[in-house]
């Protein structure tokens, strides 16, 4: 991601990035490519989306939602920005407003918010770590 598509982000979302963001996404770590099981959805698509257009087209998605869509009677809370997803049906998200790096998980089983990692950079040591799980469950 340029600093262009992060400024794209922001002028179509109509708010600014938590600062920590953009540092973290003009260097993308290369290791979440190399370590990502090879029959997976490419990383950039998915789970830490690399690409302004799908950052910028499923945040708008969250946010276009009725209450209950995602929350029982409420919208999709508009402090958190969808940063990637699992297949199209969980968010992976910051809080762009509380000055914390956690990423939380929403899953649309269960409809729940929780938190995966404490900042970006343990999200991509919990990516890993779930990868390796889910590729040792596939060779079980």
């Amino acid at each position: 991601m340029t600093a262009n598509d992060l400024d794209r982000i922001e002028a179509a979302l109509g708010f600014p990035l938590p600062a920590f963001y953009p540092r973290f996404m003009l260097a993308y770590p290369p290791v979440l490519r190399a370590r990502q099981p090879e029959w997976l959805r490419p990383v950039t698509r998915g789970e830490l989306a690399d690409d302004a257009e799908l950052v910028i087209e499923v945040n708008r998605f969250v946010r276009a939602q009725e209450a209950g869509y995602f929350f029982d009677d409420a919208p999709w809370p508009d402090e958190y920005l969808v940063i990637g997803t699992e297949y199209d049906q969980n968010n992976f998200a910051i809080n762009r407003l509380d000055g914390k790096q956690a990423v939380y998980f929403w899953g649309h089983e269960d409809g729940e918010m929780r938190r995966v990692a404490g900042s970006l950079p343990g999200y991509v040591r919990w990516l890993i770590r779930w990868w390796e799980d889910i590729r040792r469950d596939s060779e079980a």
